[in-house]
């Protein structure tokens, strides 16, 4: 316990407003910030005796808060995008008193959309271009930036994840 403390006097403590900052500078929002910074502490927990030995460990600190940030932007912006693509889905269009049978189909939706977060980012967007919107794959190659192949390999890829990751809905059908 005592060396535990040491630890984080020596390692954290003295960068502990730097690191809020840093991380701040990015996300630009208060609970987002202090999740943010406590996800940058774990990391910094888990491989404090790499960090210790590190030439340079205010830095190597500064880079993970500088990287949980921008994992933080990247997966409150692959959020949004989950959230816009329900209001395009034929469930979301009809708001109307909610029976078993609807609520059902809305927890089913909300597992596949969290299935869909999980997904890479090209990943993702193949496989709602292609199945929500209809897109061919030459569309879909033109708004990702690769070629034509690439975007069908994303989808398929992304179809074969989804269907894993959502097996158990099929079983319980």
């Amino acid at each position: 316990m005592e060396n535990e403390k040491a630890v984080f006097d020596e390692l954290i403590g003295p960068l502990e407003n730097q690191m809020m900052r840093t991380i701040w500078r990015l996300v630009r929002n208060g609970p987002l910030a202090e999740d943010t910074l406590q996800d940058a502490l774990l990391i910094i927990w888990r491989n404090r005796n790499r960090i210790r030995q590190h030439p340079n460990p205010a830095a190597c600190i500064l880079r993970i808060c500088r990287n949980c940030a921008c994992d933080s932007l990247r997966n409150r912006q692959r959020q949004s995008r989950l959230q816009n693509t329900v209001r395009f889905l034929p469930s979301a269009k009809n708001p109307r008193p909610i029976g078993s049978r609807e609520l059902e189909q809305k927890e089913v939706m909300t597992e596949v959309l969290n299935a869909m977060g999980c997904l890479p980012g090209n990943q993702a967007i193949a496989v709602l271009m292609r199945i929500v919107e209809e897109q061919s794959y030459e569309v879909i190659a033109k708004s990702i930036g690769c070629s034509e192949i690439t975007a069908r390999i994303h989808f398929s890829r992304g179809r074969k994840s989804l269907l894993r990751r959502l097996a158990h809905l099929q079983t319980a059908s």
